[in-house]
């Protein structure tokens, strides 16, 4: 039997069945070495393990090897991907490479990042989304700058999402009415560039909703973002302008 074959069903094992997405449910997708989504475990590369702690709230166990978890995480959503809690990421070895802390489904707050060898790499605390406060460090445990460090970080060739551009319909009611402002459009984007969970956080008039979610579902596609050479999941908010000139 296949080593990927053999990992997977052990997975299927520890899933059970997945029926309503109520406590205690354990659901698995699986996905091939192209990031592919399988339905079975035959041919898998890695797997997702969602533990629902209620109809929303739910644990995330990304897995790359037997026994072995990539990344787990806390959700206040599942479904709107909200993170709310602590988020880990793991070495291959099984250290803590990322710890990053997350409130109620907002941007990171908190986050810490180690060398192999468990010595603080790097420390950062965001307010807002953007830098309040970053500590590098060497491996040698002597504070750096970041920058610096940043330089000394050699990653593999990023994976690169296509151009991609949209366009915006004014919609004819709105026209009509004389409706225009500026309406903003929260969304994520995946570790694979996918956008997702697009919705209306800002909006001058219900009529102009439904056109400014067609343009960035338009999109389909956005550039991947890396820390510290892994794919993460970003949370994006675009305006989208309505003027009648």
């Amino acid at each position: 039997m296949p080593v990927s074959l053999r990992l997977f069903l052990l997975f299927l094992l520890l899933a059970g069945s997945a029926g309503a997405q109520t406590l205690g449910t354990i659901t698995m997708v699986y996905y091939d070495s192209q990031n592919r989504k399988l339905t079975s475990p035959a041919g898998a590369s890695w797997a997702v393990e969602t533990t629902f702690l209620d109809s929303v709230r739910a644990v995330e166990r990304v897995y790359f090897a037997p026994k072995k978890v990539r990344e787990q995480a806390s959700f206040s959503n599942i479904r709107l991907r909200q993170r709310d809690g602590e988020t880990v990421v793991y070495y291959d070895d099984g250290r803590v490479k990322r710890r990053t802390q997350y409130s109620a489904g907002k941007l990171p707050e908190e986050s810490f990042e180690y060398y192999p060898s468990g010595r603080l790499k790097r420390h950062t605390q965001f307010a807002d989304g953007k830098y309040i406060l970053r500590n590098c460090f060497n491996a040698a445990g002597q504070a750096i700058h970041c920058d610096t460090l940043a330089r000394q970080t050699i990653c593999p060739p990023a994976v690169e999402s296509p151009a991609q551009s949209t366009y915006v319909h004014f919609p004819p009611k709105a026209l009509k009415l004389g409706i225009e402002g500026v309406v903003k459009v929260e969304f994520l984007v995946n570790r694979f560039g996918d956008i997702t969970n697009s919705r209306v956080i800002e909006s001058p008039s219900p009529e102009l909703n439904g056109e400014a979610l067609a343009a960035i579902r338009r999109l389909k596609k956005w550039h991947i973002s890396y820390v510290d050479c892994e794919p993460v999941e970003v949370l994006y908010v675009y305006p989208i302008t309505f003027q009648i000139r």
